[in-house]
């Protein structure tokens, strides 16, 4: 059991993951006893068998501990005033939860459960294995436990579409950068501070009776900012408080702090690859605009007012047959009190079928980076084109 507690703690892991699932939602009992028992009760468990295991020192010291436990708790109160203040400009909806004592007092039970077996754990799986890999074991947590929250079938089913685009922004990418705060905070100061930090923002979610009704870009620019803000926030004091350590000691932290902002600049290449950002990166997967752009190019597209649009403008909008279209504005109509657009690509000899609707247009192509995409074209054709008949992307 002392051996291999990292085993039971993953194996334990697997077995919620795929009960919870798979098995659990076939089973022919009442759905409460799903949900509101059976689960409860499995978190519950994992949470006892690893307070049974011998205990693993975060990296922090002890005196630092209880400042690190504060600044969690800060951190989680931050992130909730942004929901707020992002709410007061996206609006407010009434919480799906129940608010009667007994529905409080299950959520309580439900929520409580489900926090402790996971940053027990992470935590656990994390000091276990930081000694030498510090790194390693931050983003293989992360990872596991962003996975342990989602579902199999809904990751399956994600494929080049704008609903996968939106429930990777207002699901996965924050739950990617909670969770990495969480391992973060697990590494230094242990499960509590970990606790901390998402049992104030999840006692939000689940106990608050008006939440903010946010869009799925302001869900995914929240919940994944505020996060690494908050990691910013607490590796700024811990590696103050080591600036008097010894020269190694300050080399390893120094690493782990250079790991840190590679992570922080791979998130702002997420936020500007989905289109949080004003301007956004289009991969050009044909030759429908020839000599303009070509395949393999990369064009940069500005969101921009469909007032503003003018003939000659090369437009990125969406179609029913595909996600994503960049060709040439050519003409301009007015139908109905609506604005379209009739487009054509420079190397098609006719205009498109269908004009494009002014809600349809994305934004405006503003910059070509060349040739820089033919990586990404390559790999496009070597797994997917050989299953599926070609599809005009531009």
């Amino acid at each position: 059991m002392t051996r291999n507690g990292w085993l039971v703690i993953v194996l334990g892991l697997v077995a919620i993951y795929v009960a919870t699932n798979h098995l659990l939602p076939r089973l022919p009992i009442d759905g409460f006893v799903r949900s509101y028992v059976l689960r409860p009760a499995m978190w519950a468990a994992l949470a006892y068998v690893v307070l049974r295991l011998p205990r693993q020192q975060p990296a922090a010291r002890r005196s630092q501990r209880s400042t690190l436990l504060y600044l969690a708790l800060l951190v989680g109160a931050f992130h909730v005033a942004v929901l707020v203040i992002a709410g007061l400009f996206s609006g407010f909806g009434r919480s799906p939860y129940s608010f009667t004592p007994t529905g409080i007092l299950t959520n309580i039970v439900y929520v409580g459960a489900m926090l402790a077996g996971i940053e027990l754990s992470r935590a656990w799986l994390i000091n276990r294995f930081s000694k030498n890999h510090a790194v390693l074991a931050i983003v293989g947590a992360t990872v596991l436990f962003t996975v342990i929250n989602l579902s199999a079938t809904r990751l399956l089913g994600l494929g080049a579409n704008i609903e996968s685009v939106r429930y990777l922004g207002n699901t996965v990418f924050p739950l990617l950068a909670a969770s990495l705060l969480a391992s973060y905070l697990a590494y230094l100061a242990g499960w509590r501070a970990a606790l901390a930090y998402r049992g104030v923002v999840e006692a939000f979610w689940w106990f608050c009776p008006v939440l903010p009704d946010l869009s799925w870009a302001f869900a995914a620019l929240v919940g994944t900012a505020v996060p690494i803000i908050g990691m910013v926030m607490i590796n700024s004091f811990y590696t103050s408080e080591i600036a008097a350590l010894s020269p190694r000691t300050r080399r390893q932290e120094g690493s782990l702090g250079g790991w840190l902002a590679t992570g922080i600049v791979a998130v702002l290449i997420i936020w500007f690859g989905v289109g949080l950002f004003p301007v956004q990166p289009v991969l050009v997967g044909s030759g429908s605009m020839r000599p303009s752009l070509d395949v393999g190019d990369v064009a940069i597209i500005a969101k921009t007012s469909p007032s503003r649009i003018q003939p000659g403008d090369v437009i990125q909008f969406r179609s029913v047959e595909q996600p994503a279209v960049l060709h040439r504005v050519i003409d301009i109509e007015e139908t109905g009190g609506k604005r379209y657009f009739v487009t054509k690509g420079d190397a098609n000899e006719n205009p498109d079928s269908e004009p494009v609707l002014a809600d349809n247009v994305v934004g405006v192509h503003v910059y070509t980076v060349r040739d820089v995409g033919w990586i990404s074209v390559a790999l496009k054709e070597l797994f997917i084109n050989r299953s599926a008949p070609p599809v005009e992307e531009s």
